[in-house]
């Protein structure tokens, strides 16, 4: 009967102090002060809208409204940062081969046209007719996007689990003064903790697993007890491009992923984290009834779009405020 009780007690208090602390994390956590917040990203520079990672792209999306640009390094046979999704040159230039075996000045253009990362049937082109476009279209550097835009802010994806590549990132975010304007993070855990190790002054968005239990710990009850590393959780939220990309899964592989997106959108969740003081990115979102999702009903921070100048215009007209 004594245990009972105990346990009874202990249950009745860690739900209590949970619901408690879930919505004041102030009392019991110091709140950060993000150094910028932004609504408006750029997803690869805005790919439904130019030519993917290019400076034509991030040029384009600067002029229209982008107020953070997201891209992905690699590294270079001859160790050169550059600006690529892919590990391979083929779905962007049209040639067959391995960015890391390739010397950066041997790299090809990117093509003028493009098919959308996520549906061939659309095809992403340039002016043709600008003879400025040519050199905008070469595969650029990281320090050449830091040079060209020394007050934007950037997201970067590291894309490789390689120490040299994670201290040049590191090294070139120092050089050009950029560590208060700069996210970094990856898909991998075992990146995001070198990261942080390699520069614990950069603010790191959360790996795969760390986004996990942040979920599973709001689920039962944790969350507003634990101590959390990264400073901005960016999440994928269920829209056009996720239908597009899982309509070839297997219905078993569909429904665990549809359950797993759903666990990670949850809007209380979104404003303890925010109340702590971690922007909330959810991506990637393209058309307006996503953006209304994401900002009106989960209370999303900024959304990261591959149209960022159909975003800006939701922006400009609902004259959407922030929650931090």
């Amino acid at each position: 009967m004594a245990l009972f009780v105990a346990c009874t007690t202990f249950a009745t208090v860690y739900v209590i102090s949970s619901y408690i602390f879930l919505r004041k994390p102030q009392w019991i956590h110091r709140k950060r002060r993000p150094a910028f917040i932004v609504r408006n990203i750029a997803h690869r520079g805005g790919a439904g809208e130019s030519i993917e990672n290019s400076l034509l792209a991030f040029d384009k999306g600067l002029k229209n409204g982008v107020e953070m640009l997201e891209l992905d390094c690699h590294f270079t046979k001859d160790s050169q940062v550059i600006v690529h999704h892919d590990f391979t040159l083929d779905r962007t230039t049209g040639e067959i081969g391995f960015i890391r075996d390739i010397e950066y000045n041997n790299l090809p253009r990117i093509s003028n046209s493009l098919p959308l990362y996520y549906d061939s049937d659309i095809i992403i082109s340039s002016d043709n007719n600008n003879p400025n476009n040519r050199d905008l279209l070469r595969i650029p550097l990281l320090k050449d996007v830091f040079e060209r835009y020394p007050t934007t802010p950037i997201n970067i994806d590291i894309k490789e689990n390689n120490d040299e590549l994670i201290k040049q990132v590191s090294d070139l975010i120092q050089q050009y003064r950029r560590e208060h304007i700069t996210y970094w993070g990856s898909f991998s855990h075992v990146i995001c903790r070198k990261l942080t190790a390699q520069n614990p002054h950069i603010v790191r968005f959360c790996s795969f697993k760390e986004a996990a239990g942040i979920v599973m710990g709001y689920w039962i009850g944790l969350l507003p007890f634990i101590t959390l590393i990264p400073g901005a959780f960016e999440v994928p939220v269920p829209g056009m491009v996720f239908r597009k990309t899982i309509k070839n899964f297997d219905w078993k592989l569909k429904i665990v992923f549809y359950l797993a997106e759903r666990a990670l959108n949850n809007k209380t969740m979104f404003a303890h984290l925010q109340r702590r003081g971690i922007p909330v990115y959810v991506w990637i979102l393209n058309n307006e009834q996503e953006f209304e999702y994401a900002f009106k009903h989960l209370g999303a921070t900024g959304v990261m779009t591959d149209y960022p100048t159909l975003l800006h215009k939701y922006l400009v007209s609902n004259k959407h405020e922030f929650m931090l």
